[in-house]
């Protein structure tokens, strides 16, 4: 649950802020401001769910704010902080439907006891509202499309092993174990003089072989979808056991068959198929499809209403697609600095291409593919090798003098290491840029009372959330702190040189004297006309 606090009084928001361990309650405070017009402002960008506010502030008191909450954000639940003497008053507000009103001074235990029981009622009402039959409903409706997209990822090669089986879990997809067959269906070209088809009505025939594999195929239980080229990818379940193997490719065959014909009776044109090798590795099966594609292609001379196997003399290296599987997690660690994650990754990539038995060319090739991953990452960001590896760009010039498998995984790990640092290193700068802008911002308009974080998160084009944890993180204290403290500062120093109260206020961002004597009594203990000059 979101949650805002408008409190004028400094340390009371302070102390209903920070006194209470909220993000332990699951309640997040996105901020705390000391009149109503504030509150409104973060309202018009933030999604909020309860308001705690004062009832006695400057410029927008706290009925005024629940009115106006009432009004245009009904959903969102109000608790009202008063006085005695202003008891009675804020039970006017019942027209408001605030939720509880709190005397002050409150305590932290009954504040919290407060907010959690409000936090429940609105966990319920967003049950009720979002029931839980609905939502399957919906679920159901977009799962075809969300397994449709995880095969088509699959078959493009984008996920390692534990993604593809987090995907498979997240959807409720079981793949059955044992040998996969992509076969890869495709419309042959419309012929000039068709009269029932033409060119332009490719995309709907490609569509009815899709349809027409689904019937045919059925009985087999296989995965059937439409390509990114619209061709028709069917994958095939078969079986370990030697009879059984002959068994099912065999029907799968006659079914290949049995749809290349009923596509010629039943659209009167001719359709192609191009069949993969038989795979046991899932991760093996992009590979697979990739080569049923290749097979597809002799069509162009083999002609029409093909058959075509796939047939490769050279030898595959599937060392290769595990490797690829560990450079996707070791590109991620060298993305987020994690240097153990850098360490084993590594070494495990050393071990997989430098075991016994490999060749001298073997290992020529791999640290060549270590070249291409580093030179991948550092390029996708937009540099030069020399400018993110810096004084370690004569060590990456030393890969063809390497000799010994010691030699390349110490190479390589302290070039993972030093394009890791580099972009940490970016990153940081970057984000010390942005906050001299917003310093900067700051104190140009630190006489504007509107000043607030939301107001420099849209002018720097910045999102309020990510800002409001950077300042905090660097600076070492809230925007509203920093704020008042440079208010407070200036305002002592301009009392001193002898300015009158009222302007010492305006130029410092508060449009009420009285208002302005009162933060500034609280935050250096004596009135602004007793500082002398």
């Amino acid at each position: 649950m979101r949650m805002l606090i408008a409190e004028d009084e400094h340390f009371v928001r302070e102390r209903m802020e920070k006194g209470i361990a909220w993000d332990e309650h699951g309640i997040e405070v996105v901020d705390a401001v000391g009149n109503g017009r504030a509150a409104m402002e973060i309202l018009q960008k933030e999604h909020l769910d309860l308001v705690l506010t004062d009832i006695r502030m400057p410029d927008m008191n706290g009925l005024e704010l629940a009115r106006e909450l009432h009004q245009r954000y009904p959903h969102i639940k109000i608790i009202i902080l008063t006085g005695y003497d202003d008891f009675e008053y804020a039970r006017e507000s019942i027209d408001y439907k605030v939720y509880k009103y709190l005397v002050k001074p409150v305590a932290n235990e009954l504040l919290l006891e407060a907010v959690l029981e409000l936090k429940k009622l609105h966990e319920t009402e967003l049950w009720e509202r979002h029931q839980l039959t609905l939502l399957e409903q919906r679920w159901q409706e977009q799962l075809p499309q969300l397994r449709e997209s995880m095969y088509k990822n699959w078959l493009n090669g984008q996920y390692a092993l534990w993604e593809l089986e987090k995907r498979c879990r997240d959807l409720n997809i079981s793949i059955k174990q044992g040998p996969l067959w992509p076969l890869v269906f495709d419309m042959d070209p419309i012929q000039a003089g068709n009269t029932r088809f033409h060119e332009q009505d490719r995309p709907l025939v490609q569509f009815s072989l899709l349809t027409i594999a689904r019937e045919v195929f059925m009985e087999l239980d296989p995965i059937i979808l439409q390509d990114d080229d619209g061709m028709t990818v069917v994958i095939l379940f078969g079986s370990h056991t030697q009879e059984e193997s002959g068994s099912w490719q065999s029907q799968a065959h006659q079914h290949i068959q049995t749809l290349l014909a009923t596509v010629k009776d039943c659209l009167k044109l001719t359709a192609s198929v191009g069949l993969g090798p038989v795979t046991d590795d899932t991760l093996m099966l992009p590979h697979a499809y990739k080569q049923s594609k290749q097979a597809l292609q002799e069509r162009i001379v083999l002609g029409n209403e093909t058959i075509v196997q796939f047939r490769d003399p050279s030898s595959f290296n599937a060392s290769l697609m595990f490797v690829q599987d560990i450079e996707k997690e070791l590109e991620m660690a060298i993305e987020t600095g994690n240097e153990a994650a850098i360490m084993a990754l590594s070494e495990k990539i050393i071990e997989s291409r430098f075991a016994n038995g490999a060749s001298a060319m073997e290992a020529k090739e791999a640290i060549f593919r270590m070249v291409c991953f580093l030179g991948k990452i550092v390029h996708s960001h937009g540099w030069f090798m020399s400018d993110a590896l810096g004084k370690d760009y004569a060590r990456f010039e030393q890969y063809p003098s390497l000799l010994t498998r010691e030699q390349v995984l110490e190479w390589f790990r302290q070039l993972s290491f030093s394009i890791s640092s580099t972009i940490a290193q970016r990153k940081q700068t970057g984000t010390q840029l942005m906050l001299k802008e917003i310093v900067q911002f700051i104190h140009e308009h630190i006489h504007e009372e509107e000043l607030s974080l939301y107001l420099v998160a849209d002018r720097l084009y910045v999102n309020y959330s990510y800002l409001s944890r950077i300042f905090k993180k660097l600076i070492g204290e809230s925007f509203s702190e920093y704020v008042l403290k440079l208010r407070m500062e200036k305002a002592k120093e301009l009392l001193a040189t002898g300015q009158l109260v009222y302007d010492t206020a305006a130029q410092v961002g508060f449009r009420h004297v009285n208002y302005f004597s009162k933060v500034f009594m609280k935050y250096w203990g004596v009135k602004p006309s007793e500082i002398k000059h």
